[in-house]
């Protein structure tokens, strides 16, 4: 296959809704975090891509996902029909070679469904760049013993991950009467999550799955350490699955996105936690509208230009760990 030019961005956090999806979420009274629908077609992303400079989008399904049909028969059916769509959106004329996606998958609450999928999505149609994964599904998080046979199906495939959060069943569900939970609640499912994973040793027992965290982490990289070190305390330690150096190592291995995470107190404290190899671009278009992005990017722009470690995350740094990422997971394509 010939390589992809990749001489923009790479866009990791960037959504699709497809007919389906809108039927199903209107099926169901709406987006259950509060946040309004947004319009979406092909050719606003391409739109969007070209207004932030961006050569490649991966596309994925936002919260709450295929969840929102349900555990059963019906939700399996979403699930294929998503990702026929979404294989299908980057093959067409106008987007070849400008659109990937991340695979969705059914509730894990079905388990088998979710295997299924998972090998249709590697063994049959053998054209995602990874899969779409959530922060809890029926009030357990992923580390829970009834999903592991699900993560050792992506063990099997070498997956890549990418972590989206999702809503918090937290009371009282909005803050403020009204804030949509997307806005302060999904950044801390994102850590509850991410914990969880390290603590429960979910990482440690897949060595061939990478993980991206959306919108930087979340609060992981100013609560990571507080994790790590509560494995110095016996009862803390006698509970968890992994050693203190163990965790330390596991939380290491994460990848993050910059989704509307960009101000320099964000991107200082990611750079204080995670290796600068491990720092992707992401948009959280069209959740994000572009006046949000193009504001978001300029703070981006400001970092690299004035901050002394603006370096680090410069636009050819993570379009350099993106494609090192894509590759490493590839099913045949090659960027470059």
């Amino acid at each position: 296959m010939e390589p992809v030019a990749s001489a923009m961005s790479i866009d990791t956090h960037f959504h699709a809704l497809p007919p389906a999806y809108i039927d199903a979420l209107s099926a169901a009274g709406g987006d259950p975090s509060g946040y309004p629908t947004p319009e979406w077609s092909v050719e606003a992303a391409l739109k969007s891509m070209a207004l932030v400079g961006t050569s490649l989008g991966i596309l994925s399904v936002s919260s709450p996902g295929v969840s929102i049909a349900g555990t059963g028969e019906t939700a399996r059916k979403l699930a294929r029909t998503l990702n026929d769509d979404l294989a299908e959106y980057g093959s067409s004329s106008s987007s070849k070679g400008k659109i990937g996606f991340f695979g969705a998958l059914p509730d894990f609450q079905d388990v088998s469904g979710t295997v299924a999928e998972i090998e249709y999505l590697y063994g049959e149609q053998k054209s995602c760049n990874g899969v779409t994964v959530f922060t809890s599904y029926g009030g357990k998080l992923l580390g829970d013993p009834q999903f592991a046979p699900i993560w050792a199906a992506l063990q099997k495939h070498k997956a890549l991950v990418f972590l989206h959060p999702s809503v918090l069943n937290v009371e009282p569900h909005l803050i403020g009467f009204g804030l949509p939970q997307p806005i302060v609640d999904y950044p801390l499912a994102t850590t509850r999550a991410a914990t969880d994973l390290v603590m429960t040793g979910t990482v440690r027992a897949n060595p061939d799955i990478d993980i991206i965290l959306s919108h930087a982490g979340g609060a992981v990289p100013f609560v990571g350490s507080r994790a790590i070190n509560a494995l110095g305390i016996v009862s803390v330690a006698q509970t968890a699955n992994v050693t203190l150096l163990q965790a330390k190592e596991d939380f290491g291995r994460f990848y993050f996105d910059i989704a509307l995470s960009t101000s320099s107190a964000q991107l200082d404290g990611l750079l204080d936690f995670a290796n600068s190899d491990h720092i992707l671009f992401g948009s959280d278009f069209p959740y994000a509208p572009q006046y949000g992005i193009e504001a978001v990017l300029l703070e981006y722009k400001k970092y690299v230009a004035t901050n002394s470690r603006g370096a680090q995350v410069a636009p050819d740094v993570l379009r350099r760990n993106a494609v090192q990422l894509l590759n490493k997971h590839s099913q045949g394509q090659n960027y470059v």
